[in-house]
C-alpha cells in the first residue's frame, strides 16, 4: 500500500512539473514557421522574428524590410523581386524549402 501511495505522489509530482511546459503556447515573436506559411527574415540565419504570410497571394506583396532568408512552408512556388514595382525578378523559390540570400535584397514577393 505504501509503495502505491508513493508511486501516486511521484506520478502527480511529475505531472505538475511537466504540465506548465506542455501547456505554454509559443510566444507571438516566435521564429518558427508553420505549414502553409511563408516566413521572411531580415537575417541570412533565419534567427530573427519573421514576417509571416499565411497562404500568400498571387498579387505582389511588399515586405516591411529587406528579406535575407525565406522559409517557404507552402505548397506554392514563390517569386522574389528586388524592386518595389515587382518587375525585377531575382529567383523563384520552390514549395516547402528554405533559402538565404546573402547577396540579394528581396523587397517584394508573390505566390505562383
Amino acid at each position: 500500500m505504501k509503495k502505491r501511495v508513493l508511486a501516486a505522489f511521484a506520478a502527480l509530482g511529475l505531472a505538475l512539473v511537466a504540465a506548465p511546459a506542455t501547456a505554454q503556447a509559443s510566444p507571438s515573436g516566435s521564429t518558427a514557421c508553420e505549414s502553409g506559411v511563408a516566413c521572411f527574415y531580415d537575417s541570412v540565419w533565419a534567427n530573427t522574428v519573421p514576417k509571416k504570410y499565411s497562404y500568400p497571394s498571387t498579387s505582389c506583396t511588399a515586405l516591411p524590410f529587406v528579406a535575407k532568408a525565406l522559409i517557404n512552408a507552402t505548397e506554392r512556388r514563390i517569386a522574389l523581386y528586388k524592386d518595389t514595382a515587382c518587375t525585377q525578378l531575382i529567383l523563384v523559390e520552390p514549395a516547402n524549402s528554405f533559402h538565404s540570400y546573402p547577396s540579394h535584397e528581396v523587397r517584394m514577393f508573390r505566390a505562383l
